[in-house]
């Protein structure tokens, strides 16, 4: 059975009261003036069937077994008339046999140059340089409605941080690309640092080629903070002030990484989340719309528009890291591939009752039991 705040069960309410006189709070032609009704059933069609997936025990979704053709092909060279593209190679080479203006969305996450496994450490200006020969390339496949979204961290140099997308900014910007918004991706797990804060969020350039660009907004919409408000003045009191399909979710992003508790982990050490790139997906393609990443890791991309009707395309230099990614797309395609769903809150250990969120000192304490013998420390006693 699906929650109660499932588009299902709001399509629901919002019949009811449609058919309600005109006394109800929601008039018929408020809900009529912002197409509520035919906004959730459409939405109802595409999100509603995650609510009836199959959830392991860890909490991963299973997408249902032939959902998606388990007769697709998983192509090594590009051509237009493929739906998946893995290429083992530089991105550069694969770029050079994509026609102009056909893709709707490039989105990667490109190597931080801070000598992860699969790069090596560059002065920043020759990886600046590089970057530069990169996103060109993708400019000139980029279709005149679609969006790049290029989601980087932090360079670290002796201490020192450069936050990337400041210093890629001038690349985008001399290429005309018009920068749409600078996402805030948060995040709870990561390295503990001892002479700094601990970096928690990263960040992502969304940039478009032109004013007129795809943006669909109802399919990403995230629940009301008060589905319950109402106008209190004007020709509108009484009603609702809330837009039932939710509210736009702004640019601060809360989606956990994947570390190692996450249902989608693998052996690659800075793995894409699936929900990071579906909510990027829905906004910015349409179904059988092109998605290409220069930088594939674990095609985390290629899984996130396959399991949403789009195609995807992408390039990968580690052999494998090229076996992972067709193995999981292999699993998307027949319905084994666990991902965390979208629209499931970030787990909160402490409503959830877990025992470790209990400080042991705070439990010690209460029961009695000293946290410290009486021993000498550093020449003072604890005792007294």
């Amino acid at each position: 059975m699906a929650p109660k705040s499932s588009p299902t069960n709001i399509l629901k309410i919002i019949r009811k009261h449609r058919a309600r006189s005109d006394r109800s709070s929601i008039s018929r032609s408020s809900v009529t003036r912002v197409d509520v009704l035919g906004a959730l059933e459409a939405r109802d069609d595409r999100n509603g069937r995650e609510d009836e997936m199959p959830v392991d025990s860890q909490g991963g979704t299973y997408y249902p077994l032939g959902m998606f053709g388990t007769d697709q092909t998983i192509a090594d060279r590009f051509s237009p008339t493929e739906r998946i593209v893995v290429y083992q190679g530089d991105c550069l080479e694969l770029l050079r046999h994509c026609p102009d203006e056909l893709f709707k969305l490039v989105v990667t996450s490109p190597p931080y140059n801070i000598g992860k496994e699969y790069e090596k450490r560059l002065n920043l200006d020759l990886y600046l340089s590089q970057q530069e020969k990169i996103i060109r390339e993708c400019v000139r496949i980029l279709s005149p409605h679609g969006s790049i979204c290029w989601q980087v961290g932090n360079y670290v140099h002796k201490g020192s941080i450069v936050p990337l997308d400041t210093v890629l900014y001038p690349i985008f910007s001399d290429l005309g690309l018009t920068m749409r918004n600078r996402i805030i991706w948060h995040f709870e797990h990561g390295l503990h640092c001892t002479k700094r804060f601990s970096g928690r969020y990263e960040t992502i350039s969304w940039f478009t080629k032109s004013d007129d660009y795809t943006f669909n907004l109802d399919p990403v919409r995230v629940p009301q903070k008060y589905p319950g408000k109402k106008h209190f003045k004007g020709p509108k009191a009484g009603q609702y002030s809330s837009n039932p399909l939710g509210k736009n979710p702004g640019d601060l992003w809360i989606i956990p990484n994947v570390k190692s508790n996450h249902v989608e982990k693998t052996d690659h050490p800075c793995q894409f989340p699936v929900e990071l790139i579906e909510r990027l997906i829905l906004a910015l393609t349409n179904e059988e719309d092109w998605v290409f990443d220069p930088f594939l890791g674990t095609a985390t991309t290629i899984i996130a528009a396959i399991l949403h009707q789009r195609r995807g395309a992408g390039s990968e230099i580690v052999p494998k890291y090229v076996s992972l990614s067709k193995r999981r797309i292999k699993d998307a395609l027949t319905g084994q591939l666990r991902t965390r769903p979208m629209h499931r809150p970030v787990y909160d250990p402490i409503k959830s009752g877990n025992s470790l969120t209990r400080p042991p000192w705070k439990k010690e304490a209460d029961e009695g039991i000293p946290l410290f013998q009486d021993t000498e420390i550093s020449g003072r006693s604890t005792a007294g």
